[in-house]
């Protein structure tokens, strides 16, 4: 095309410059259409402002060829600078377009706000130059161009230099090949400007050959547009989805050197428990490949005693949504070797907000556990000695010098309240003739409705010493217990619940009971698990902040251990961490200011252990606790 042109201007001058005006304004409205077209996925704002231009560009065109051919087509009387104001409009457009263009590369800009913008600067230049005419002369005939249009090419000129230099500036925001195109478009439309600035300055008219730059700064616009827009889009259309990815890809790779760097052993789950993914701590702990965890389930990978206590807890979050920290758990490789670790468990949620699946984290604390064992083991023996030693000389003074004063007073006390149930009679008829008289420096009606309620607390006190010393007695008691009977485990539940219906009434409206019908008997003392049930549930209770809060009761059979199981779960204020292993001492209590004696726990685990038993604690502050208790079945 550009040839033909060439071969044309050789002929006919006017034919020459309407055909490349023509070709000018095709490709002007070309650019427009292809960008318009594909806005929703150019995600350039920028270019779709560059692009708009290009109609009202295309349009001024159209009207300046028709000035020139046809200049009695427009309702006033010809005027012989028309098609030159009309010249000069569509290069200012085309200019500030360019500028534009690389002052918002990067920014933000809604596609119709430039459009709306360029609509309302070319029907504005227009209405100067056609409707009020007041636009500057540009050209005068015999005289030659106006100081108006040399200014205004030097203003163009500037602007488009300016555009080149902001461009190159911010070239890494574009694709190579569209950056080429762009500086190259910019460059002729300068090239094109400044030799107008020369015919301008030197008088004379243009030749053929800014026609020419022209089209190339238009052609190499719309061949930006085609090869790197459609061609290849993901290297202009989607450059920044691109350089996000390439972000997004770098911040995985350091997030996963981090993961399997951490010390810490960290796994995913999705919400039945699958493996989602594993760190190279967690892999080593348990002496799997990842490929042989990825998609299993801890019965897959765990010893089913462990992995039941793993679902468990991890069933346990999804339900309540809410995160288990400070877990002391055991865990076994593949190769059998037992470890320890301190586990944290998270719930983790989808962009809904769904709960999907948990998150855990564990430091292995098998080194120290085995070394806490082992000094363990070296001072249990001496520790029990020593403590059952202390306790039985306690026991037996305070089983000597309180039991008998205190029972003076539990049989003194209500011969007290008959005496003072027989006196009251006299004590009123002195009162009705003396109304001013004191009992005990007090005034008679005022002593008289304390009275009842002092004898009831002087009563309950006393019997509460009673306790105080059979708990004691208890505890330290040597002699053994009727291991040799079987005992229903519900029937002990059931047992205890009689006496202590009151007291969970009290302290919670959420109390639930999951029995067993079907758990095998035990072999044991029937009163003495009373007692462990018993001593557990004040426990709970106690732990309760408020009535709303659960309190859960369930047994059931451990088929892999052949036994059964008595669980106890609390919604209450948790277990310290730092207090987890002193809970079952002798007169340790987290209650001592609401009467807490410190012996219930202690008792209990006494008890379990006599019973071939084990009991086991899972607690963190604020989130409750649950006890576990273990017991061989009969068979």
């Amino acid at each position: 095309m550009l040839g033909l042109l060439f071969i044309v201007s050789r002929y006919d001058a006017t034919l020459f410059h309407g055909m490349a005006e023509v070709f000018s304004i095709a490709l002007a409205w070309a650019v427009f259409m292809l960008v318009w077209s594909a806005r929703r996925f150019v995600n350039n704002d920028a270019l779709l402002l560059l692009g708009s231009a290009f109609l009202f560009i295309g349009f001024i065109d159209l009207l300046h060829v028709l000035a020139l051919l046809r200049p009695d087509l427009f309702f006033d009387a010809p005027r012989a600078d028309l098609s030159s104001q009309l010249l000069l409009a569509s290069r200012f457009i085309e200019g500030l377009a360019m500028l534009l263009f690389a002052l918002f590369l990067g920014r933000s800009l809604r596609p119709f706000i430039g459009l709306a913008f360029w609509a309302g600067l070319a029907l504005s230049l227009l209405a100067f130059i056609l409707y009020w005419q007041v636009f500057p002369t540009v050209y005068v005939p015999g005289i030659g161009w106006t100081p108006f249009s040399t200014w205004s090419g030097v203003v163009i000129c500037l602007g488009l230099l300016t555009s080149l230099v902001v461009l190159f500036r911010r070239r890494r925001r574009l694709d190579v090949r569209f950056f080429q195109l762009i500086c190259l478009a910019m460059i002729a439309s300068l090239a094109a400007e400044a030799l107008l600035l020369f015919f301008v300055r030197a008088e004379v008219h243009s030749s053929f050959i800014d026609h020419f730059l022209k089209i190339i700064a238009y052609m190499c616009v719309y061949l930006a547009l085609i090869r790197s827009g459609v061609t290849r889009p993901f290297e202009l259309l989607f450059q920044d989805l691109e350089r996000e990815k390439t972000e997004l890809l770098a911040t995985k790779q350091h997030l996963n050197l981090i993961f399997d760097t951490a010390p810490a052993l960290i796994w995913q789950k999705d919400g039945d428990g699958r493996y989602l993914q594993v760190n190279k701590a967690f892999c080593q702990a348990v002496d799997m490949e990842p490929q042989l965890i990825i998609g299993k389930v801890d019965d897959d990978i765990f010893p089913p005693k462990i992995a039941r206590k793993y679902v468990l807890d991890d069933q346990e979050v999804l339900r309540s949504g809410r995160d288990k920290i400070g877990m002391e758990e055991q865990y076994v490789s593949a190769t059998g070797r037992l470890g320890w670790s301190v586990t944290d468990k998270l719930v983790y949620r989808d962009r809904d907000g769904n709960t999907a699946g948990t998150i855990g984290f564990a430091k292995d604390v098998t080194e120290r556990k085995q070394a806490q064992m082992r000094e363990k083991a070296q001072q249990e023996q001496l520790a029990q000695a020593a403590k059952m030693t202390a306790l039985g000389t306690l026991v037996a003074g305070v089983a000597h010098e309180v039991n008998n004063p205190n029972n003076f007073i539990i049989l003194n006390t209500p011969l007290l309240e008959e005496v003072w149930a027989d006196s009251l009679p006299v004590l009123e008829s002195h009162h009705a003739g003396h109304p001013e008289f004191m009992l005990a420096g007090m005034p008679y009606p005022q002593m008289r409705d304390n009275v009842a309620r002092l004898f009831s607390g002087i009563h309950e006190g006393s019997k509460r010493i009673k306790r105080i010393v059979a708990e004691l007695k208890s505890f330290a008691r040597q002699t053994p217990l009727n291991l040799n009977r079987e005992v229903q485990l519900n029937q002990v539940v059931e047992a205890a619940l009689t006496m202590l219906r009151k007291t969970i009434a009290e302290h919670t409206t959420r109390f639930e009971m999951r029995l067993d019908p079907d758990i095998p008997p035990v072999r044991g003392d029937f009163q003495k698990l009373v007692q462990v049930v018993v001593n557990l549930l004040i426990n709970a209770c106690q732990a309760l902040p408020d009535k709303d809060r659960r309190v859960v009761l369930e047994t059931y059979a451990d088929k892999a251990e052949g036994g059964v199981v008595l669980r106890i779960t609390d919604e209450g204020e948790g277990i310290a961490p730092e207090h987890l292993e002193q809970i079952c001492d002798p007169f340790f209590s987290t209650r001592h200011d609401i009467g807490g004696t410190g012996l219930g726990l202690s008792i209990t685990s006494s008890i379990v252990q006599s019973h071939q038993g084990r009991m086991e604690f899972d607690s963190a502050p604020g989130l409750g606790t649950t006890v576990t208790i273990f017991l061989k079945a009969a068979s």
